[in-house]
């Protein structure tokens, strides 16, 4: 069969995913800080390392649903542990991290700070993306953009870029964001 290949605890998909942070600073090189949705880590660690590595005044934020904040609560304790979690809209993010992960320590040197979501501001994240941009998101994306609507005052005068990750969600999930 196949080899499995994690969507996050990979070396080879951190670093693709780092090319994200190679466009974010050729399209915006003024960028103050970059918001990113967290699960399993991969998609900032890359973001993270690149950023660092170019640019270390860059402020990377990782963004957790308030629901399910296993890698924020693992890097406050200083391992990888497993933490209670509810159930979120923001699919993508939910859940622990594998043992061992080589994300938790990339987290750990380049996430300058890291902010919960409420499940009503990815609600209102989503909502928004639909409504003034014609896009359907999934709940990770609205995770990283929940972080910025519910904090309008921390970013200002600050150039922000957000990313936007995700969009798979299901028809009931949408409907009930929707509704």
């Amino acid at each position: 069969g196949s080899p499995y290949i994690s969507p996050y605890n990979d070396i080879d998909v951190v670093a693709g995913q780092g090319t994200i942070a190679k466009e974010i600073l050729e399209d915006m090189p003024d960028v103050d800080a970059i918001l990113v949705a967290v699960g399993g880590g991969g998609l900032i660690a890359g973001i993270g390392a690149y950023v660092k590595a170019v640019k270390p005044s860059v402020k990377v934020i990782g963004c957790q649903p308030a629901a399910s904040q296993v890698m924020a609560q693992s890097i406050a304790a200083g391992e990888i542990r497993d933490f209670p979690q509810t159930d979120t809209l923001s699919d993508g993010t939910a859940g622990g991290i594998e043992a061992g992960s080589i994300t938790f320590d990339l987290c750990k040197q380049y996430v300058d700070e890291w902010v919960m979501v409420s499940e009503e501001t990815i609600v209102k994240a989503v909502k928004f993306m639909v409504e003034f941009h014609q896009q359907i998101v999934e709940g990770a994306a609205g995770v990283a953009l929940g972080a910025y609507i519910d904090q309008p005052q921390r970013f200002a005068g600050q150039n922000v870029a957000i990313v936007i990750c995700g969009g798979r969600i299901g028809l009931d999930k949408l409907r009930t964001i929707l509704a």
